[in-house]
């Protein structure tokens, strides 16, 4: 009986490690995304999206943010094409990286960035909007001038088409 046991223990050690190897190579890591916003202001909540969206990104936008919860904790992810936007068609790509190190898939974004050209001519409206808004600021001494926070990206992406007073404003203080 002595004589079986050391083969016997040795056996089962051997279908252990090969169980270990197996699962190894055949599990992989969640790699998915549970929830993703998409900001254009760091530290700001923005609006949930899922992997495959596509996105018209607001005037002015040259850098969007994204919040992410991956279905791993342990997982990572990075980020390409989050910057630097070209008119028309931008890919945003998130490759994330399960906690094996092994698994990881990738998922995209469409961003749009639209053309600037004619932008005055199609806005008449918001600009005597903005420009009336910053005046009557301006008179009432409201030093904040919160309300420019939230159109500041297109005031300043279309800067010539407003009034000088509100130009001679942005450049100072933005």
């Amino acid at each position: 009986m002595k004589k079986l046991i050391l083969p016997l223990v040795m056996a089962i050690a051997g279908l252990l490690a090969i169980g270990v190897v197996v699962q190894n190579y055949y599990y992989k890591s969640p790699v998915t995304i549970k929830e993703l916003t998409v900001t254009y202001q760091e530290g700001v909540t923005g609006e949930p999206h899922k992997p495959g969206d596509t996105i018209t990104l607001p005037t002015g936008i040259t850098q969007v943010f994204l919040k992410l919860r991956l279905t791993d904790e342990n997982a990572s992810y990075t980020i390409k094409g989050d910057k630097d936007f070209v008119d028309g068609n931008n890919t945003l790509t998130i490759n994330v990286l399960g906690a094996d190190k092994k698994s990881n898939k990738d998922y995209t974004l469409t961003l749009i960035k639209p053309k600037l050209s004619g932008w005055c001519q199609q806005n008449p409206d918001k600009i005597k909007l903005y420009n009336d808004d910053y005046e009557l600021a301006d008179i009432y001494q409201d030093i904040s001038l919160a309300y420019l926070d939230t159109r500041l990206p297109e005031i300043q992406a279309n800067l010539s088409c407003f009034s000088d007073i509100l130009q001679k404003y942005i450049n100072e203080n933005y």
